[in-house]
């Protein structure tokens, strides 16, 4: 036995790992291993994912009988038992894994060896993790550190931070998981060891995932499975089920599914039950759409196997699949229960999402869902879940949210703003076909009528834009156009006219006038199926768009601009005051002062990309009627502009406030506040040189209008 062993001692003892574990598979299955030899060898495939493999091992050692109580022995034995939970714990065996654990610690504690108790206590910290003890988890994973660390164990230091991190992100701590993850990584690329340093990038991918920083989640889940492909390491399929999450939030549902499927047909030889749960819940929640069948065949597949994180990503799944499909009384059961078992395990995440789909659910169910009171019992249950999103800092989570309580509230101003909010996060629309609260409330429906103005011109029936030769003339464009653009206002019919026709009698182009409104009135409504004022509305002396069935975007960004520039004014009274800020309101969820400085933010940057360009600067609109609006526009945009950097420059966000005091400069050399808080930002970031020579332009630029320069401002100082 010793001589087929022995290259295989040698191969571990030098780093040939491959070449010891393609001479294992020579060896006989009865033949025992080592202790010393099983522990490392089962460490090997555990870590390449090769669970199966590494149970076996674990099950083959053996240990000296005249050796059996020296400390080194007694290490080797901690190490095959904690190495033997944690390959249970992996499989979902969470009985064996606890009592595997238990006899590593007794064992470890026994043998002196500080890096065998590191081990065990992982296995411990493992096996409380499983019964979703976080208090015991913590401390054991406490324990873990220490002990590595006096062993000076980078291996196993690796390990447990990677363990942290993942905890971290269980409890939705994610910005500590980020900080504990980055030295994870650090020590990875430092030790070389790529597949525990695909482990912590894979662990920081859920942080930023948990955090809605969906561009970087999907940096590091992709470096991370790179690297366990490259190894052809099984550890691939956690690495697939993370890519289709990132995928599956951001509304690829084509990239998602692709994912989940590769990663269900790899986890299903080893039957890796954290693979299988993740992969059928993430396709459940995809298949609703198109298959409600399989949807819940995929739902009932996750709920029946054992999870070592717990019943929740399985309940939330077919929750939310019972909801979209017209079930609210399985799904309210089910978020009932996932709150109960999410609070338990302090899965601060899981808790906010339950309470969401409790709270729609109910509202569904309920014979009195329309009522005042009913919406109002919904909208706090909501309220509720965004603080807790708030604390967590998802802002992926906090706008959906956002958007769920302005849809129920009404608010359309709020849903625009938090619908935006989703686009620039990375959120595309097919994200409105994943069983989840988008889902469950339905795409905002589309516009009878959209007049986009902003930018250039542009008219959709339904969605579908109106192709130019419906217009007949382009007095017609001409004519929506200067409606549209005084934003929900009547026109006199005179001012019209006059401007069309300006070289023709007044009564003469008011009767062209009539006629140009019927055409207008065709375009908009070709099959004649409403009443003639339903999209543009007359009276014997005005002409209006009638905004209850026309969308124009300009007048969706006045009314969020002008709303927005009221939030920011009021809050930065209520600073100056010092009072409490009150209730928070749909477009800014809930969470503390900190939480609503960020959400208004966030709500002005919403604002600004909701500006597209000029009130119909499309190369063919002239005339005084357009300019007035126009440039209460341009105004109103870059007023929201003005507040946003010195928000941003207020919050130490020096870098997004120097692009966006450079972006005002630009178009207007002459803006002095915009020069000043240009100036205030260089030198808050330390560019010094470059905040003295933009004051120098300033000054040239001041002196160019006869204005006195104002002196050099004084640095930022931030909170």
């Amino acid at each position: 036995m010793l001589g087929v062993l022995v290259p295989i001692e040698a191969a571990v003892h030098d780093g040939r790992y491959d070449e010891a574990l393609r001479q294992l598979a020579d060896v006989p299955a009865d033949v025992p291993l080592p202790a010393a030899l099983a522990w490392r060898l089962g460490v090997l495939l555990h870590q390449r994912g090769r669970f199966d493999a590494a149970d076996a091992c674990y099950r083959r050692a053996a240990v000296d009988a005249t050796e059996q109580h020296q400390p080194s022995a007694l290490a080797d034995q901690a190490q095959v038992l904690a190495g033997w939970a944690a390959t249970r714990w992996a499989k979902g065996d969470q009985a064996r894994t606890r009592q595997l654990a238990e006899e590593a610690v007794r064992v470890a504690e026994r043998s002196g060896d500080d890096s065998a108790v590191a081990a065990a206590y992982v296995a411990q910290a493992l096996a409380a993790f499983g019964d979703g003890d976080r208090a015991d988890n913590e401390h054991a994973y406490a324990r873990a550190l220490a002990a590595a660390e006096r062993a000076g164990d980078f291996g196993q230091q690796l390990r447990i931070r990677c363990n942290i991190g993942s905890r971290l992100v269980e409890e939705g701590r994610y910005r500590p998981a980020v900080d504990e993850l980055r030295e994870a990584v650090r020590l990875g690329e430092l030790l070389g060891h790529h597949t525990l340093l695909a482990l912590a990038l894979h662990n920081r991918a859920e942080a930023w995932l948990g955090l809605g920083e969906l561009r970087r989640a999907r940096s590091d889940a992709d470096e991370a499975l790179a690297l366990w492909q490259r190894a052809g390491s099984p550890l691939a399929a956690f690495g697939l089920t993370l890519t289709a999450r990132v995928h599956r939030v951001r509304g690829a549902v084509r990239q998602a599914v692709a994912a989940y499927q590769a990663a269900l047909a790899m986890g299903e030889p080893d039957g890796n039950a954290q693979v299988l749960v993740e992969a059928c819940a993430g396709l459940a929640r995809i298949s609703y759409a198109d298959n409600r069948v399989a949807a819940a065949q995929y739902a009932e597949r996750a709920l029946s196997m054992p999870s070592a994180a717990g019943p929740t990503v399985a309940e939330l799944a077919a929750g939310w699949v019972a909801l979209c499909s017209d079930d609210p009384q399985t799904a309210l059961r089910y978020g009932e229960q996932v709150r109960a078992e999410a609070g338990r395990r302090r899965d601060a995440a899981g808790l906010a999402e339950a309470m969401e789909l409790a709270a729609l659910a109910a509202h569904r169910a309920s014979p009195e869902a329309t009522s005042t009171r009913a919406t109002r019992r919904l909208l706090a249950g909501l309220v509720e879940a965004a603080a807790i999103w708030a604390e967590l800092g998802n802002e992926f989570a906090l706008a959906t949210n956002a958007l769920l309580q302005a849809r129920l509230s009404g608010d359309r101003m709020a849903e625009e703003i938090a619908h935006e909010r989703l686009s620039q996060i990375g959120v595309q629309e097919g994200a409105w076909q994943v069983a989840g609260p988008l889902a469950a409330i339905g795409a905002a429906p589309i516009p009878e009528v959209e007049v986009q103005t902003l930018g250039g011109f542009t008219v959709r029936l339904a969605g579908v834009p109106v192709p130019a030769g419906s217009w007949q003339s382009r007095k017609a464009r001409d004519l929506l156009k200067m409606v549209a653009g005084r934003l929900g206002k009547p026109v006199p019919r005179e001012a019209l006219a006059t401007a069309l026709w300006p070289q023709a009698r007044v009564e003469v182009a008011l009767r062209r006038l009539s006629v140009l409104i019927s055409t207008v009135r065709g375009v908009l409504d070709p099959d004649r199926r409403h009443p003639a004022d339903r999209y543009l509305a007359t009276d014997p002396a005005t002409v209006r768009v009638n905004s209850a069935h026309v969308a124009v975007d300009a007048l969706r960004f006045h009314d969020a601009a002008r709303a927005a520039i009221a939030a920011d004014g009021a809050h930065l009274a209520t600073a100056r005051r010092g009072d409490d800020p009150g209730p928070p309101d749909a477009a800014t969820g809930g969470g503390t002062p900190a939480d609503d400085e960020v959400r208004l933010l966030r709500r002005l940057e919403a604002v600004v990309a909701m500006y597209t360009g000029d009130l119909c600067d499309d190369g063919e609109t002239a005339g005084e009627w357009v300019c007035q609006p126009r440039a209460v526009l341009a105004d109103l945009h870059r007023e929201v502009i003005h507040r946003l950097a010195r928000r941003c420059l207020g919050s130490a966000r020096t870098e997004a406030a120097i692009g966006w005091y450079l972006r005002l400069t630009g178009e207007d050399g002459y803006d002095e506040p915009a020069h000043l808080g240009l100036i205030s930002a260089l030198s808050a970031a330390g560019r010094h040189g470059e905040a003295n020579r933009r004051y120098q332009e300033y000054v040239a630029r001041m002196r160019e209008i006869d204005v006195e320069p104002a002196p050099f401002p004084r640095p930022a100082r931030f909170a």
